[in-house]
Order: C-alpha cells, then sequence, then structure tokens
C-alpha cells in the first residue's frame, strides 16, 4: 500500500520533470532557484538535466549544465566555480556492488563514492565520469571519454586511453 510519504516522493518527482522541461535561460534560471539546494552562485542548468539525490549537489559559481546530462549524487557530486559540463555528459557517484557470486547483483547493494571536478573544468560531450574520481582545477575530459581515475590539474583527457598531461594555459 501506499504511505504518505510514496505519494510526496512521486509528487515531487512529477513536478522536477516539468521543471526540468522548461527550455532557454528562463527554464535554466527556475531550474536553479528551484531544484538547486547548495549553490555559491548562478549556474545554468538546461533542460532535460536529470539529477539524483540532489541535496548532494553542490555548485560553485557560474557552472553550466548543458542538455542530456544525468548526474547521480547518491555519494555527493561536487563542481567548482566556471565549469561546464558539455551534452549527454554522465557522472556517477553510485555503482552497483557485485562481488558475492552468491547473491544475484541487485541484491548486493551499492557502493557510493564522492566526485569532485575542480574549477575551471571543462567536461565534453557525452563522457562519463565514474565514482570516486576528482578531477582537479584546469582540466579537459574530451568528449566520449570515460573517467576512471583521478585527473591531476591542467590535464587533457582524450579517446578514453590516451591521457596527455601539459599546462593547458601555456602551450
Amino acid at each position: 500500500m501506499w504511505g504518505l510519504s510514496k505519494i510526496n516522493h512521486e509528487f515531487k518527482l512529477w513536478g522536477y520533470y516539468i521543471l526540468k522541461q522548461i527550455p532557454g535561460r528562463i527554464g535554466c534560471y527556475i531550474r536553479y532557484v528551484l531544484i538547486v539546494k547548495n549553490k555559491r552562485g548562478y549556474c545554468r542548468i538546461w533542460e532535460g538535466v536529470q539529477i539524483d539525490s540532489i541535496s548532494n549537489l553542490f555548485l560553485g559559481n557560474n557552472v553550466s549544465i548543458n542538455r542530456g546530462c544525468i548526474i547521480n549524487c547518491a555519494g555527493v557530486v561536487e563542481i567548482g566555480d566556471d565549469s561546464m559540463l558539455g551534452p549527454n555528459v554522465l557522472v556517477y557517484s553510485q555503482s552497483h556492488k557485485f562481488r558475492d557470486k552468491s547473491l544475484k547483483i541487485n541484491q548486493q547493494g551499492y557502493v557510493v563514492k564522492k566526485v569532485k571536478i575542480g574549477k575551471n573544468c571543462w567536461i565534453g560531450a557525452g563522457a562519463i565520469i565514474l565514482p570516486g574520481v576528482t578531477i582537479e582545477d584546469n582540466s579537459v575530459i574530451a568528449a566520449g571519454s570515460v573517467v576512471v581515475k583521478n585527473v591531476n590539474a591542467n590535464t587533457l583527457i582524450i579517446n578514453k586511453r590516451n591521457r596527455f598531461d601539459f599546462d593547458l594555459f601555456n602551450s
């Protein structure tokens, strides 16, 4: 049977779904004001962005989260000032446990780990950031990259496998 808390949760989901669909800068502003609780300045959250466990999302000033991004904040996600997420970026701070062969995967629960994206970072379209990753300041993650390890400051990550470390501002 449905209790009051489940009904309340359903109404919140419906409200969030409607807010996700409002286009343009007006939609960005409405989402920022009504949805984001942990903010330190203005941010743009474009239409179609899905944020799970939004109370664990911490946004710096002048952050832009582009269309179609999915951000799972079960394990906390921090995004620093002036950082940008391109379209369809996936940020996961939660993953399924799967190591116990005596149990089905869907019975093993979750692992949650904080994800931190530093200041002035650009995460390209379709990139995937996995749980526990820290991307330090001034880094660029190229489109389509999968980030499974920490990324040092001033680093460019390209094509999932190749890593190039250089000062992005003095090259």
